[in-house]
C-alpha cells in the first residue's frame, strides 16, 4: 500500500480537478506495481516521446484530453525533440497533415504549462541540482542527471513524466533511494582507456558498457581522460542508455557520489571488444554526416564552427541542436551554413525522417543514433567525431 499524505489524498479525491485525479491516480497504481512506500515530491519533468512518429493520434488524443480536464504541469516541463525543425519543415519533407498533427501535441503541452524546448539536453537548458528528484522520461538525459549533476531520476516512460509532471510527484523507488543508487558491479576500463584516448571512441565505450553490463548501477574506474569533456560524456552516457536499461553510471573523477566498494563483481573491458563494435557500423560510403544526439550544446557549436575555419565541407553534414542552443550560439551557426552546414533545430536524426533529406546512409559520431537509426533500415556508419570532420573537410572519402 502506497503512503500517501494528506494533500496527495485530495489530489487523488478530486480536490484540484479531475485532470489531476486522474494523473494521480495513475501514478499511484504504477507506485503500487513497483512497490514504492510512497511518492517522492519531484522539482521538474521531461517528456520523451512527443513527435509525431511516436503518439500518432491516440496519443494526442491523450494529451487533448488531460489539457480539456483541466490538467496543468505543477513543476518546470521541458520537452524531447519533435519529429521536424518547426521553421523549416517544408524543406524536410514534411506535408500539411503530419505538421498540424505535431502542432496539436504541441498545443495541449503548452496549454498545460510545458517549456516546448524540443531537446533531448534539458540538463542544459533547465539544469537541477545536487539531491533534486526528478521525472525526466529521455534515457540520455536520465544518465546525465544521476551520474554527473547527482540529481534523482528514474528512467520514466514518456506517458508517465506526463502524470507525474501534472501531480509533481514520482514513486519513491529505484534511482529515487540510496539504496537504488548503490553500485552493483566494477567495471574496469584501464584496457581500453588508451584506445579512447587515442582514437575518440567515446560513444562505442558506451555503448560496450552497456551491451555488458545491462542493468545496474556500475561503477566505472580507470576511465579515459578525454571522458571528462562535456560533450564526450554525453555521447557516452547516450550510448550506455541505448544499448541497456541502466540509468545511472558512477564514473570516476566524474559523478559526485563515485565510492569506490569491495566485494563487487568486476568486468574488465578490452580493447577487441571495442573494436567489434564499431565495426557493428562500419563502411566508408554514405550519404551524409549527421551530428547531435544528443543535441550538440552552444559550445559543441561553437567548436565545431571554429575546427571547420570557414571552410566548404565536402558533401553534405547534418546538425541537429535545440532552438535555445542556437539562441546562444548565433554566430557559430551562420559560420557553419556559410560552410555548407545543414542545421535543425527541434528535431533530430532519430525521430525525425532522414530519408525525406535524402538521406540513407549516413555516418555519425553516436552509437545512440548508429543503434536507432540502424533499427529503422538505414546503412550507418559509427566513428568518432574527430575522423567524421577529416573525412568532410578532405578532398577524399
Amino acid at each position: 500500500m502506497v503512503q500517501l499524505t494528506p494533500e496527495e489524498k485530495g489530489m487523488l479525491a478530486g480536490s484540484l480537478g479531475e485532470g489531476v485525479a486522474l494523473a494521480m491516480e495513475s501514478v499511484v497504481r504504477v507506485a503500487e506495481v513497483l512497490g514504492a512506500p510512497r511518492l517522492v515530491k519531484v522539482s521538474s519533468a521531461h517528456i520523451s516521446g512527443v513527435s509525431y512518429k511516436n503518439l500518432g493520434e491516440e496519443g494526442v488524443e491523450f494529451l487533448e484530453e488531460l489539457a480539456a480536464k483541466g490538467a496543468r504541469f505543477s513543476v518546470p516541463t521541458t520537452v524531447n525533440p519533435a519529429g521536424f525543425d518547426m521553421e523549416v519543415y517544408r524543406e524536410m519533407g514534411v506535408g500539411e497533415e503530419e505538421y498540424e498533427l505535431q502542432m496539436r501535441i504541441v498545443r495541449a503541452l503548452a496549454s498545460m504549462g510545458a517549456r516546448v524546448t524540443l531537446s533531448c539536453t534539458p540538463y542544459l537548458i533547465n539544469p537541477p541540482s545536487f539531491g533534486d528528484h526528478l521525472a525526466w522520461a529521455e534515457s540520455n538525459a536520465v544518465l546525465y542527471a544521476n551520474s554527473v549533476i547527482g540529481a534523482r531520476t528514474n528512467r520514466e516512460g514518456g506517458p508517465l513524466s506526463v502524470l507525474e509532471a501534472i501531480v509533481g510527484r514520482a514513486p519513491y523507488v529505484g534511482l529515487h533511494t540510496d539504496e537504488g543508487r548503490a553500485p552493483t558491479v566494477v567495471v574496469d576500463a584501464g584496457g581500453v582507456r588508451s584506445f579512447v584516448e587515442r582514437t575518440g571512441a567515446v560513444s562505442a565505450l558506451g555503448y560496450l558498457l552497456g551491451a555488458k553490463v545491462k542493468a545496474g548501477v556500475p561503477l566505472l574506474v580507470n576511465a579515459p581522460r578525454n571522458l571528462a569533456h562535456p560533450g564526450n560524456l554525453r555521447l557516452f552516457l547516450a550510448a550506455v542508455g541505448a544499448a541497456s536499461s541502466i540509468g545511472m553510471v558512477l564514473v570516476e573523477g566524474v559523478s559526485p557520489e563515485f565510492k569506490r566498494v569491495e566485494g563487487l563483481k568486476e568486468i574488465a573491458l578490452e580493447e577487441g571488444e571495442l573494436e567489434r563494435v564499431l565495426g557493428k557500423w562500419s563502411g566508408e560510403a554514405f550519404d551524409a554526416v549527421v551530428l547531435g544526439c544528443p543535441h550538440l550544446s552552444p559550445g559543441e557549436l561553437a567548436e565545431l564552427a571554429s575546427r571547420l575555419g570557414g571552410r566548404r565541407v565536402k558533401g553534405r553534414v547534418l546538425v541537429f541542436t535545440s532552438r535555445w542552443a542556437v539562441s546562444r550560439a548565433a554566430d557559430a551557426v551562420e559560420a557553419l551554413r556559410r560552410s555548407g552546414v545543414e542545421v535543425y533545430a527541434d528535431t533530430c536524426m532519430v525521430v525525425g525522417n532522414l530519408s525525406a533529406l535524402g538521406v540513407r546512409r549516413c555516418a555519425t559520431d553516436s552509437a545512440k543514433a548508429a543503434f536507432y537509426l540502424s533499427n529503422q533500415g538505414y546503412e550507418v556508419v559509427l566513428a568518432p567525431r574527430n575522423f567524421l570532420l577529416k573525412a568532410v573537410l578532405s578532398s577524399q572519402r
